[in-house]
């Protein structure tokens, strides 16, 4: 292997881990959202205030606890799996359960 495709090799693992490191990475980080179907329910992750995926599960099971006559019992993600945002990897492979839920596709939904 040429000693110039080492070095680009090299630069382009180094950046990949460096901006998935959390100092870095709390930069790039975006705010993930989430609905129920009919959008009863709507939350959006403020990683900087603490509010991130785990709060989301608390208040939608609080949500459909304090609504059980609403149909819609389901949670949704409203943004789009972006695989080419690298620096998004880690997010991806350590908090792959918010990744898990479907897409909701309709008109009503913000994607990111």
């Amino acid at each position: 292997m040429k000693k110039t495709t080492k070095i680009t090799i090299g630069a382009v693992l180094a950046l990949i881990i460096i901006t998935n490191l959390p100092p870095i990475s709390f930069f790039f980080q975006e705010n993930y959202s989430y609905q129920n179907e009919d959008g009863s329910f709507k939350y959006q992750e403020q990683s900087d205030k603490g509010l991130d995926f785990e709060v989301c599960k608390i208040r939608f099971e609080r949500f459909n606890k304090e609504n059980p006559d609403n149909a819609n019992k389901k949670l949704y993600r409203t943004f789009a799996i972006k695989p080419w945002k690298f620096w998004e990897w880690w997010e991806m492979l350590s908090n792959y359960e918010r990744f898990k839920l479907p897409l909701l596709n309709n008109a009503d939904a913000e994607i990111n």
